[in-house]
């Protein structure tokens, strides 16, 4: 373990590498993190880096060598540091046009998301055939996991396949405080929630598209045991209004706001 002086002077380029290439001595760059750091970053043997596997752990490497279509790190040490909330948060956002789901996620993941799913729903512009969903959650898959280096996570956040909004307001599970935001319908404000789910850590944030989820939906989504909640008066993008879902979430039970209860798995 590095001593709490060395975790405050982290190298400042971090590198994701899969789990089965990070050892207890030994980090192996390849594809894309290889192409990072010798084409974009230009590194050459003897430069520090933090390279981190996604699941929890995060250490400090000097790189040795190019090796073929291989960059060598020999690791220093593990950090000290967990940059992850104690909010497991998954945000939903419904699917839109253009290039605000790419947004979404970076910000999403920027503020702690643990996970995002985007949903199809009544409303949504931009259908997409299997090919082209597939396509762009790979996309999307990418921009977390830049967003997961820049922002300093030690987890990696997961990018669900799109989903069907009755599947997915379905599928919640039992211990998961569903919040599903939106305009209309006496929708609850977002003070009221900490008062009335204190011990609350994991929760599914639904965002709607640009023209809202349908009355069907909110319906829907309450029989399921979402409970729909307003984010102020104005219309907000349903870009804005994603970035602030997980914002105030984060408020009410993660980092951004008191200490939350520990989460079990973080324990």
């Amino acid at each position: 373990m590095l001593s709490a002086m060395a975790t405050q002077q982290l190298p400042k380029t971090r590198i994701f590498v899969e789990p089965d290439r990070l050892s207890a001595d030994r980090a192996v760059l390849t594809g894309a993190a290889l192409h990072h750091l010798k084409n974009v970053l230009r590194f050459k043997p003897g430069d520090e880096m933090v390279v981190f596997d996604g699941a929890g752990r995060e250490c400090i490497g000097v790189l040795e060598l190019y090796q073929g279509e291989t960059a060598m790190v020999r690791v220093l040490g593990d950090t000290d540091q967990s940059t992850e909330s104690g909010l497991d948060l998954t945000i939903a956002p419904c699917l839109a046009k253009g290039k605000k789901i790419d947004l979404i996620v970076e910000k999403a993941v920027e503020l702690g998301a643990d996970r995002i799913c985007v949903v199809s729903s009544q409303r949504s512009i931009g259908q997409l055939t299997d090919e082209q969903a597939m396509d762009r959650v790979e996309r999307w898959r990418r921009i977390a996991k830049g967003a997961a280096e820049q922002s300093g996570r030690t987890m990696m956040p997961v990018v669900e396949r799109i989903r069907t909004f009755q599947d997915f307001v379905a599928s919640k599970p039992a211990d998961t405080l569903g919040l599903i935001f939106t305009i209309g319908t006496n929708p609850d404000p977002p003070a009221t929630l900490r008062q009335r789910y204190p011990d609350t850590y994991k929760v599914i944030a639904m965002v709607g598209p640009e023209g809202g989820f349908s009355p069907a939906e909110v319906a829907l989504a309450r029989r399921h045991g979402f409970i729909a909640v307003g984010l102020g008066p104005r219309v907000l993008r349903t870009e804005t209004a994603a970035i602030v879902a997980a914002a105030v979430c984060q408020h009410l039970w993660g980092d951004l706001g008191r200490k939350p209860p520990s989460r079990p798995e973080l324990a």
